[in-house]
């Protein structure tokens, strides 16, 4: 291959990776309907959570309650506010959050709260997504969900992929260190 071939497609996607990162950080860099988020403490320095507007939890674990937003020094107490916390050594946001799947790219959907940001999250092939009915059906064609009313069958990425691409299922995700280790899809007949 010619060399200029060889440096115009790595050209290319050094410029597509931009695109990818900037468009990420434009996801959680704002809050407060548009209002550019704090400038992180310096105590706070060098943990990446701190300016994408990680998330600690602020009442025992229950989605929506009293959370609090690390580097912001606000409470928000919207019924799909992240939760959990990310520690000094980790990097990436980590909680849970209840909204509509969306899709941003092949490894990388994000979750919106009908109040809040949207959150953005990496797949894995650890990744466990439980369906209802949109996600994916069970094999005898009947809804299972738990108690909460969150689909219980397991589904694969492929169906979790292609659901976020319609843009209209609700889900819960719960995300360690940016990567979300389960979603599972709120049924509503």
């Amino acid at each position: 291959m010619p060399l200029a071939t060889a440096t115009l497609r790595r050209t290319r996607r050094l410029a597509a990776a931009a695109l990818l990162a900037a468009a990420a950080l434009s996801l959680t860099a704002c809050q407060n309907g548009g209002e550019p988020a704090p400038a992180a403490s310096s105590s706070s320095a060098g943990d990446p959570t701190a300016a994408d507007g990680g998330a600690q939890g602020g009442s025992g674990g229950e989605p929506g309650k009293g959370v609090s937003r690390t580097g912001a020094g606000k409470t928000a107490a919207t019924g799909g506010g992240g939760q959990g916390g990310a520690s000094a050594g980790n990097k990436g946001v980590g909680g849970t959050w209840v909204g509509t799947l969306k899709w941003l790219t092949e490894d990388k959907l994000t979750v919106a709260p009908k109040d809040g940001m949207e959150q953005a999250f990496h797949l894995t092939d650890s990744t466990k997504a439980l369906g209802a009915a949109a996600l994916c059906e069970a094999p005898d064609g009947r809804v299972h969900t738990d108690g909460s009313g969150y689909g219980t069958t397991s589904c694969s990425l492929a169906d979790l992929r292609k659901a976020a691409r319609l843009g209209s299922v609700d889900v819960r995700v719960t995300v360690v260190n940016g990567v979300a280790t389960k979603i599972a899809e709120h049924y509503h007949p």
